[in-house]
């Protein structure tokens, strides 16, 4: 477990990963797409997930649906890349920890402003918002196709803190906590002064909200 010694300050903002956290998968689709009959999917497409230029599609310097034609077509695809993306998203969206969505919306009725804080692609990002209605579940959001940067990358941090300095009257770092399933991630924005927590599940979810005196304990 993350350790991290939370200051006295109540949060104003709260950053929510999607991947590991809002959105929790049994499984990949490419699992899902080789029990549905296209063998050799979970293969080729794990190969593909784990292309080393991958970080290019997440910056928005490159595209998933273009680069991701050869793949698809080692296991007889039937239709389009964006077709394959968009049942992807569908799969997806079916995990979304609708508990989590429910405490945000307490939170924002609260005044404690919550962002979407994610790596991914512009197609998936466009998904989020638009189909999934985190544009309007969410205050905003910090997406790297959008920044040009990862959460990995110090730039995306510095970039995030800028923004919400100028937009929420001087909002300091330490009001700041961040919730992703990723130790880098948290490594990184805790350089920042950031509340940053290692999300592992609902449990220990729950004792973080209280550690930032933003959860009742009879919640």
């Amino acid at each position: 477990m993350q350790t991290n010694k939370y200051n006295n300050n109540k949060p104003k903002v709260i950053l929510f990963d999607v991947d590991g956290v809002l959105i929790r998968l049994p499984n990949y689709f490419s699992q899902e797409s080789d029990r549905q009959g296209y063998k050799g999917a979970e293969k080729s497409l794990t190969s593909f997930f784990k292309w080393s230029d991958k970080q290019q599609c997440i910056e928005g310097k490159a595209s998933f649906e273009k680069k991701i034609v050869p793949y698809l077509e080692k296991f007889a695809w039937k239709g389009t890349a964006e077709e394959y993306f968009q049942k992807q998203f569908q799969f997806e969206k079916r995990y979304l920890d609708q508990n989590i969505i429910s405490q945000i919306k307490q939170f924002r009725t609260r005044g404690i402003k919550c962002y979407l804080c994610t790596d991914n692609s512009k197609l998936r990002a466009e998904f989020l918002l638009e189909e999934m209605d985190f544009k309007n579940i969410f205050d905003d959001y910090f997406i790297s196709c959008f920044i040009g940067y990862r959460k990995c990358h110090n730039e995306f941090w510095s970039y995030l803190i800028n923004k919400l300095e100028k937009e929420l009257s001087g909002v300091k770092s330490d009001e700041i906590a961040f919730f992703d399933d990723t130790q880098n991630n948290v490594d990184v924005a805790l350089k920042f002064g950031i509340n940053a927590t290692l999300f592992e599940d609902m449990v220990q979810f729950e004792k973080d909200l209280l550690l930032l005196k933003i959860l009742n304990k009879k919640s």
